[in-house]
């Protein structure tokens, strides 16, 4: 089990058996159809494609106090795929991700900075992808999680750089991506860590300023204690958010109709032979985009707060 780098030095994991964990494309996993289809539900033609840029340019234009150099197409595209080239909604979500950063950025964070809390392996990445070709994100919100060494702003901070990371990926922009919380153990001590403040931002974060479409969310593992939680959470719930956010107790069989049973490892209920990946490996995996991350996607956002009272 290593790190590594393709001949085009994009690092991935060998996780050895023929498992990989990669961040970036790998030519599209599951094929030119498959690839195909994702365009056809995000609307994505030459003409949509046209129509939507030259959109996203004149909102970026009549909203001087955002920073976003608009010769950064990519960065545009991004937002677009992730909108379904609906450019006012791409708009929006480029804005809220802004305010949200100007407001509270220490959600918005190098991998550097949230570096333990990988090494702890509560975020984490399978190494294949969904039927859909989606990428599923594991975040342990139960016995892993040591609140007296990861907080919940931490959680979230390092959940939304494996997004960002993400959005580095014509496969992950074009798919989306599945959050899978897993909250086996969870007790009052996590329950506490959230605020309504907090659990608002993480709703946000999920529903309004994900660069990458998060198709659903998968909660597994729930007892009477979730209840709790769930009693925090759900007000502050979107009509969306509610309608993606599917909860499932210990009795897992629900969850194969959202992930193919051939990639979740056997403790969620799965098949996948894939070797389990260290925390210290997946944080050195993250490290790489830390440098990108810092100078090419953070600066990128409102310049100034009397720009975001809105």
């Amino acid at each position: 089990m290593s790190l590594n780098f393709t001949e085009h030095k994009v690092p991935y994991i060998d996780l050895g058996d023929g498992y990989q964990i990669c961040l970036q494309d790998r030519c599209c996993a599951h094929g030119p159809e498959i690839e195909r289809q994702a365009r056809q539900k995000i609307n994505e033609t030459p003409e949509n494609v046209e129509r939507g840029m030259k959109e996203m340019h004149r909102l970026v234009a009549a909203d001087p106090a955002l920073y976003v150099p608009t010769e950064l197409e990519w960065y545009l595209k991004v937002y677009l795929r992730a909108s379904k080239f609906d450019a006012k909604e791409a708009f929006s979500t480029v804005q809220s991700n802004a305010k949200l950063k100007m407001k509270n950025p220490e959600y918005f964070v190098t991998p550097v900075d949230v570096r333990h809390v990988y090494e702890e392996e509560l975020i984490w990445v399978l190494p294949e992808r969904n039927h859909d070709g989606a990428v599923v994100v594991v975040i342990e919100s139960g016995k892993r999680w040591k609140t007296s060494k990861v907080s919940l702003v931490e959680l979230n901070a390092a959940v939304n750089a494996v997004i960002a990371v993400l959005a580095h990926s014509e496969e992950a922009q074009l798919h989306g991506c599945i959050l899978l919380f897993d909250m086996e153990g969870l007790s009052m001590s996590h329950i506490m860590q959230f605020t309504p403040k907090a659990t608002g931002i993480m709703l946000t974060l999920i529903e309004k300023c994900s660069p990458v479409r998060v198709l659903t969310t998968q909660t597994i593992n729930t007892s009477a204690v979730y209840n709790f939680l769930f009693a925090i959470i759900k007000p502050l719930q979107s009509k969306r958010m509610r309608e993606i956010s599917i909860l499932h107790g210990r009795d897992l069989t629900n969850l194969s109709k959202y992930i193919s049973p051939e990639i979740l490892p056997p403790r969620f209920g799965g098949t996948s032979k894939a070797p389990h990946c260290d925390g210290r490996l997946f944080a050195e995996l993250m490290m790489q985009y830390d440098s990108w991350m810092k100078t090419t996607l953070l600066p990128f956002g409102y310049t100034r707060k009397s720009s975001i009272s809105s």
